[in-house]
């Protein structure tokens, strides 16, 4: 699946020093990404399965199911941004509380 080499591309990308400042890896499923209990039931090893702090979603449709997901089931603080253009694009939905609204805003600041 391209969305699963890209993940590796990028990890090794990072392991080379050509993205810093950070610890990527993948491709990893979500549940090894966010959960300590699953990197160890399947013997995964790697330092950010189960601590990730961002997921990166290889299509729009797939980070807008993950997003509202957070949002409605989990009642998580969410912000959201399209990364890899000249500046950061800041993306949120109608429906997001004015605090997701303000942390994507300064999440796209953050990284621009």
């Amino acid at each position: 699946m391209q969305a699963s080499v890209d993940a590796a591309v990028l990890s090794q990308m990072q392991k080379r020093g050509q993205i810093t400042g950070c610890i990527v890896d993948g491709p990893l499923a979500f549940d090894n990404a966010i959960s300590l209990d699953s990197k160890e039931e399947k013997g995964i090893q790697s330092e950010v399965a189960g601590n990730a702090d961002i997921l990166v979603c290889p299509y729009i449709e797939v980070g807008n199911t993950l997003y509202k997901s957070f949002t409605y089931f989990a009642g998580a603080k969410v912000a959201g941004i399209i990364s890899g253009a000249k500046a950061p694009i800041v993306l949120t939905s109608r429906a997001d509380s004015a605090e997701s609204k303000i942390y994507s805003l300064a999440f796209a600041l953050l990284t621009s």
